[in-house]
């Protein structure tokens, strides 16, 4: 890795097929390292992206946290990683000044970031359960055997009665602007149901999000699915790998009132479209009481914690 400054810059559809190269030949599988999430949040965090060497460098601006970083990701054997986080402690000592924090360093990424040196060893780890993500293994999304699954499992087996002729089917491009269009009336029924500021914030945000990800679909490479109802679509999920064996589901839609319908949709797209997949990271629960509790209810096979940490203040290079 050569010696020089990093160069970030606002992230791209040009940038994708870069950072699923470095990122897939990882073992890392949180969700804001999948190439679809990166670009469909960006605007919201501010991302841009640098890459040097073998290593792939983010900065996003987080509320509570201001400028920071993603642990950089690359081949992190040959003392790689120490000599990637020299250069954006340098970049940050430049560019902005005061200390660099790293946020969401994954619990399978804590191991590669404390050998980085001995210094590393003892920096304080401050977790954020907000942000901790939540993994299952897809054969047990697919089978929903065993007692923590029995709720869901009713919940399918009642839509398979009550809806015996719903028809399945791939998000492409001969139904993606459906797919659209009821998302829009999703939305604006949301708007209307009298939530609270914050969650139509966050929904709002969602909206646009889900607008730059159908609008790029095919660049991107997501995978989705719809269900349909007497000819109509009705549910709809899509999301987009992180690596190799691990499966990022980034946005769900459906008609609440179709009980079981969302569950039904996952079976159907583990089992169509993700075979490939030992994992399924169905990602943070944000800390909004009432998606915690329904994700903690599926008693996740990982809860992947996530933590930031702060490194000293560099001093800049002098020219």
């Amino acid at each position: 890795m050569k010696e020089n400054i990093l160069q970030f810059k606002t992230i791209t559809l040009d940038d994708l097929p870069k950072i699923k190269n470095i990122v897939e030949k990882t073992i890392y599988r949180s969700c804001q390292l999948s190439a679809g999430g990166l670009y469909c949040l960006s605007e919201k965090y501010d991302t841009e992206v640098c890459f040097s060497g073998d290593f792939l460098f983010v900065k996003q601006r987080r509320k509570g946290f201001g400028i920071c970083y993603f642990m950089p990701v690359g081949t992190v054997g040959d003392g790689n990683l120490s000599k990637a986080i020299e250069l954006l402690q340098l970049y940050h000592a430049e560019n902005h000044g005061g200390d660099l924090t790293v946020w969401g360093i994954a619990d399978d990424m804590v191991n590669d970031f404390r050998n980085v040196s001995k210094a590393f060893a003892d920096i304080e780890l401050v977790p954020d359960r907000d942000w901790a993500e939540y993994i299952h293994e897809s054969k047990n999304l697919l089978t929903l055997s065993g007692k923590r699954f029995q709720p869901k499992r009713n919940a399918v087996n009642q839509f398979l009665r009550n809806y015996s002729d719903y028809e399945y089917e791939p998000i492409s491009a001969s139904n993606i602007e459906e797919v659209w269009k009821f998302q829009q009336q999703q939305f604006e029924a949301e708007k209307n149901s009298g939530k609270n500021s914050t969650l139509l914030e966050l929904q709002e945000e969602e909206n646009h999000s889900i607008e730059l990800a159908i609008a790029a679909w095919e660049k991107i490479g997501l995978i989705g699915g719809v269900i349909r109802i007497d000819k109509k679509v009705k549910a709809f999920t899509f999301g987009c790998p992180v690596n190799a064996n691990t499966f990022d589901i980034m946005f769900e839609s459906a008609d609440h009132s179709y009980n079981g319908i969302f569950q039904t949709l996952e079976q159907e797209l583990i089992r169509r479209e993700l075979t490939n997949f030992i994992y399924i990271n169905r990602e943070e629960d944000l800390g909004i009481p009432g998606l915690r509790f329904a994700k903690q209810n599926l008693r996740p096979d990982i809860l992947l914690m996530k933590y930031s940490a702060k490194l000293c203040r560099k001093t800049a290079r002098t020219v």
